[in-house]
């Protein structure tokens, strides 16, 4: 009985990067429709997503504080219920269809990104807290997988939805926060509370030490996060705009096509998730490897602009980003002490939601100016990453020494050296 109530206890802690996921996911592929029927410009559209996770990642430090200070769980069940009011919000502003149905919709929308600062990042914070060892990276990594495979079913789900009306689409949202402020009130156990009541002044103070003593491992590591949600989206816009505009598919065609990448996405933090226990002494390797890989590939779209692909080199991308982000939640919960562990994965979480909103705003631009330009950019960008975490992340661990760098890039090399031995 007991191993059935964990078991349930870590479903609802996992199931918030699910609900985060819903937020942005389940509109992309009935977008263009809203777009349509609201006569809105892209920018406009993107907006809907954006502000989202705008209102997110200004929210998130501010409840890291609070989870920091009271009950984490407590943080998580009030950011549930906002967040589904202003679901809420959205849905009956859509339907009402009044000249102010788009600032109505968008504000519903903020309520929404900061009631989701609430949710995914915080549950970092308890996993941390109520797990430790193999099994923590372990849930962690789970946490991910959810994460990913929220990204395959919500625009399932949207473009499903659509079928119907497109407004019905945001009344997913209260229903769903529902749902699992249920199970989370009566299944997972409240963390132990703070020795001593932390005062914001000193609370800043130690944060700022925190930061400054360990700032280049954690930008460098809220920058990988960031860039991977930043691709992710962005390429998850400019997919649902050449689907509609260029190859003529839409509402539910749209979200199958759509899911493949995040099929792949999934199954990449599954299996990451799954043997990164294993590989835990190597882990900022891995991280450096694949944004050299996601450098490759954002420049290989451009060689053929054919759908199939497309598609193909996005699913690429995808599982790159997949295998990144469970490596960054479990280097970003443990790179400091339970006392600032609450600030420290928000602001992660922020930072993510800031990749997030950037996304589709930045791609929204470039899908009428220049669609090359940014591709190369953000190849560019990837390929920064990857140095900054061999300085930052690994140089931690590795002197520069040429016989160092030489024995790193050996272990790229290993499966080759087994096969000769055996040869």
């Amino acid at each position: 009985m007991q191993r059935e109530s964990e078991t349930i206890s870590i479903i609802s802690i996992t199931s918030t990067s699910v609900i985060l996921v819903f937020g942005n996911s389940m509109l992309i592929p009935v977008l263009p429709e809203i777009r349509h029927d609201l006569q809105l410009s892209q920018v406009q559209a993107s907006l809907i997503l954006s502000i989202f996770s705008i209102a997110g990642a200004v929210t998130i430090p501010f409840i890291g504080y609070l989870s920091d200070r009271f009950s984490r769980k407590n943080i998580i069940l009030a950011s549930l219920l906002l967040y589904g009011f202003g679901g809420l919000v959205s849905a009956i502003a859509s339907i009402l269809q009044a000249p102010y149905t788009f600032e109505g919709i968008i504000f519903g929308r903020i309520l929404q990104g900061v009631g989701s600062a609430g949710t995914a990042p915080i549950a970092m914070a308890i996993i941390a807290d109520l797990f430790s060892g193999n099994k923590q990276l372990k849930v962690l990594s789970l946490m991910e997988t959810t994460n990913s495979l929220g990204k395959v079913v919500s625009p399932l789900i949207g473009a499903c939805i659509a079928l119907i009306m497109w407004h019905y689409v945001f009344f997913v949202f209260p229903l769903a926060c529902g749902i699992l402020f249920v199970l989370f009130y009566y299944y997972v156990g409240k963390e132990e509370s703070p020795s001593e009541k932390i005062i914001f002044k000193n609370y800043v103070r130690h944060l700022g030490g925190v930061l400054k003593g360990n700032k280049y491992y954690l930008m460098t590591s809220y920058s990988a996060g960031a860039l991977c949600l930043y691709l992710l989206f962005g390429l998850l816009f400019y997919s649902s705009n050449v689907l509609e505009n260029k190859f003529e598919t839409h509402g539910f065609l749209n979200g199958v096509i759509l899911s493949f990448p995040l099929l792949f996405l999934t199954i990449a933090s599954f299996l990451t998730g799954n043997v990164l226990g294993k590989f835990h002494g190597n882990i900022h390797r891995i991280v450096i490897v694949n944004f050299f890989l996601l450098s490759f590939f954002l420049l290989g779209i451009l060689l053929n602009k054919s759908l199939w692909w497309t598609m193909f080199m996005i699913s690429l991308i995808s599982s790159s980003i997949g295998i990144v982000l469970p490596c960054m939640n479990a280097i970003i919960t443990n790179s400091v002490k339970k006392k600032a562990r609450g600030f420290v994965t928000a602001l992660y979480g922020s930072v993510r939601f800031a990749g997030i909103a950037l996304g589709p705003i930045v791609f929204g631009f470039f899908i009428d100016f220049s669609i090359p330009t940014i591709f190369v950019i953000s190849s560019v960008l990837c390929l920064l990453q990857a140095i900054l975490c061999f300085w930052f992340l690994e140089g931690k661990k590795i002197s520069m020494s040429l016989p160092a760098i030489t024995n790193w890039f050996s272990m790229l090399n290993l499966p080759f050296q087994r096969k000769k031995q055996k040869g």
